[in-house]
């Protein structure tokens, strides 16, 4: 018989997990154009990440801690709390770094879109909807997209992908290297995609 356990850190993941999903559904048309599924297509390797791969292995922790919790309810107020503050500054920059993208694909006149976010992204960033966008013109088609979040790093969306990565990670503590296998995927998986995206 198994026995399922549950802490304060599942259940931050399990609610950061399933703001993920949602998320994905509420932005599905912006999740669209992804280089993912304009490059390349509809397939056998989509078919099973996508049915088989990411829910296993993005849901990974969970399956930990359901099975593993008890042995690291010892974690201090201030750890979680700083894994608390990864999740969500890794969240936030994830989704406004591929709001600003989808945008911009879609009308190159702005990049801060929706009006929701247009204070917090003055005030984090000290810029608002009217500051015209920098962009670098490419012979293939699409423009590169360099200001906003995309001025400041070229690939934000990923950096806040793996900041809330790793705030998932070090809420299952270090008592087992099964829970940073996801961190490991999204880091080599990252670079891959950096690598082909220079050539």
């Amino acid at each position: 018989m198994v026995i399922i356990h549950y802490s304060l850190s599942i259940i931050i993941i399990t609610i950061f997990q399933i703001l993920f999903v949602t998320d994905y559904y509420y932005f599905e048309e912006a999740i669209l154009t992804i280089w993912d599924i304009m490059e390349e297509t509809f397939g056998l390797m989509m078919i099973w990440g996508d049915i088989v791969f990411v829910p296993f292995f993005f849901s990974i922790q969970t399956h930990y801690l359901s099975l593993h919790s008890p042995s690291i309810q010892t974690l201090s107020t201030s750890y979680l709390v700083f894994c608390l503050c990864l999740c969500i500054s890794g969240f936030l920059l994830f989704r406004i770094a591929n709001l600003q993208k989808h945008h911009f694909s879609y009308d190159s006149s702005y990049v801060w879109g929706l009006s929701w976010h247009n204070y917090f992204v003055k005030q984090l960033f000290g810029m608002n909807r009217c500051n015209i966008p920098k962009y670098i013109q490419t012979k293939r088609g699409p423009n590169i997209l360099y200001s906003g979040c995309w001025g400041i790093a070229k690939r934000m969306n990923l950096t806040g992908d793996i900041l809330q990565s790793i705030g998932w990670c070090l809420l299952c503590s270090f008592n087992h290297f099964i829970p940073y296998t996801y961190i490991i995927y999204l880091t080599v998986c990252f670079m891959h995609r950096e690598r082909r995206d220079n050539e």
